[in-house]
């Protein structure tokens, strides 16, 4: 009796275990991020597409060498992994590439240089590089670059220097660079700039009356907001 009463539990157990498998849907197996950047690169290739834009998984150094050859693209925008100068050599050869984003990637000189060749860029997007005000004055050579949004630990007001030769820009974001008083002078000058966003700078706020009451045409926004003086201030949505 004992052996039957143990049994039936055991055969209760396994068809619970099924139906909650069954419930559940079958695990399927994970695609590796390789396979699924192939994929996305496969169909630009198809189609022609002008854009890839990866969110949903990172992205490495050997993997962006699968862009190789798609000339059709305009806009490479990785929002995910840590790719380095290595991979800014494969990407600088898309001979269309106007808007490059590059998050968590820590770019440096060598990376900065070669983006410098990049005749038709217009959009430089690089968050957390750790390039130098080296590198940022290797940027001067664009001609069609217009917004430059950049984050290094390794730049300071300094930068400021090599920016305001870019004299192409319309748009400047710097995140986390200690750009002071004079450094915004500087900036404020630039013959086409339209709007100025500083993050964590170390601008008094003697230097945001100064650039308000000289430059009230620059759209500025201070720490993501607009500061209280700004003449431009309007809601974000």
């Amino acid at each position: 009796m004992a052996t039957i009463l143990i049994g039936m539990l055991v055969g209760v157990g396994i068809w619970s275990r099924g139906q909650f498998s069954q419930a559940d849907g079958d695990p399927k197996p994970s695609i590796s991020p390789q396979v699924l950047f192939d994929q996305r690169c496969e169909e630009i290739r198809r189609s022609g597409g002008d854009t890839l834009h990866i969110t949903d998984f990172a992205v490495d150094d050997e993997m962006v060498k699968s862009i190789a050859g798609l000339d059709s693209l305009v806009t490479v925008i990785f929002d995910q992994g840590a790719v380095s100068d290595q991979a800014i050599e494969t990407i600088a050869g898309l001979p269309n590439l106007q808007h490059l984003r590059l998050r968590l990637s820590p770019i440096g000189d060598a990376g900065m240089k070669r983006i410098a060749t990049m005749e038709s860029l217009w959009y430089l997007n690089l968050p957390q590089a750790e390039c130098t005000a080296e590198g940022v004055a290797e940027l001067a050579a664009l001609p069609r670059l217009r917004q430059l949004r950049l984050g290094s630990r390794n730049l300071g007001n300094e930068v400021t220097h090599a920016i305001e030769q870019i004299e192409s820009l319309r748009g400047i974001h710097l995140i986390g660079i200690g750009v002071t008083d004079e450094g915004l002078r500087r900036l404020a000058g630039m013959q086409h700039l339209e709007s100025l966003y500083l993050d964590d700078s170390a601008v008094t706020e003697a230097g945001w009356e100064w650039l308000f009451d000289r430059h009230p045409h620059l759209h500025v926004h201070v720490n993501q907001m607009h500061h209280d003086r700004d003449p431009k201030a309007h809601e974000h949505h």
